[in-house]
């Protein structure tokens, strides 16, 4: 059995499962020493190292003549260099600049930086999607939006864009409670009315106080978490 790790060109499938068992416990202790940072925020080294590291252990995996002894070396010295200057970027801030990107300033107060834009290679659309995902719907609200290190945009709304809340009211928070689903796809969803004390027939008053006759026009409807429904047709139409 000792064929899986010298190589042979006659191997077994059982060899080839053993192989790639060890290839993937070999990798995850790799993933496990390097830390959380090269999984939750890649940076261009963290990227290069997975793209390399990827093409030096995946050859022998469906390539059975090839020895695990120099791709598995090859592996562990990438790693040790990821490892040193990844530490290194900590101990310096001088190393750090130089090894990962800096955050580049993409819009300020309101206004989109267009010079900014082409130095980054963001697009307009990119932009657009990452405000929406933020629930920003006019970037004239956007104090600053900063292309971070890792690729993501994050967004500041100016003071008067924010939403008021409680605290600053000097009211009390209200009790968050998650939505509930009434009907979905047309079919009630019973266990919830009952959970809520609500019956079919409340439902139904419901449905028809929004001029919708039966369940079975409705795709979604939920119990709000402020006590109002919200119902959406199977038959909705795009409005721009």
């Amino acid at each position: 059995m000792a064929s899986f790790w010298q190589g042979d060109p006659h191997l077994t499938i059982s060899a080839f499962v053993i192989r790639a068992t060890v290839t993937y416990l070999f990798l995850f202790g790799l993933i496990k020493f390097l830390g959380q940072r090269t999984m939750s925020n890649l940076q261009a080294q963290d990227f290069l190292f997975a793209i390399v590291i990827g093409d030096v252990i995946g050859e022998p995996l469906v390539n059975g003549e090839t020895n695990l002894s120099g791709p598995f070396s090859v592996a562990l010295t990438l790693t040790g260099i990821h490892y040193v200057i990844t530490f290194m970027a900590l101990k310096s801030a001088r190393i750090r600049r130089f090894v990962d990107e800096e955050p580049r300033i993409l819009i300020s107060r309101g206004k989109v930086l267009r010079n900014m834009m082409k130095k980054t290679k963001v697009t307009l659309d990119m932009l657009l999607m990452s405000a929406r995902m933020k629930n920003v719907t006019n970037l004239s609200d956007v104090e600053l939006a900063i292309l971070e290190p890792n690729g993501e945009i994050s967004i500041i709304t100016r003071a008067h864009a924010n939403p008021v809340t409680p605290r600053d009211l000097g009211l009390p928070a209200a009790e968050i409670k998650m939505p509930s689903v009434l009907i979905e796809d047309g079919h009630v969803v019973k266990r919830n009315l009952q959970y809520h004390d609500l019956t079919e027939e409340w439902l139904q008053e419901q449905l028809i106080q929004k001029g919708i006759q039966s369940p079975t026009e409705v795709f979604l409807a939920l119990l709000e978490s402020d006590g109002t429904v919200y119902v959406s047709r199977k038959d909705e139409p795009y409005r721009r």
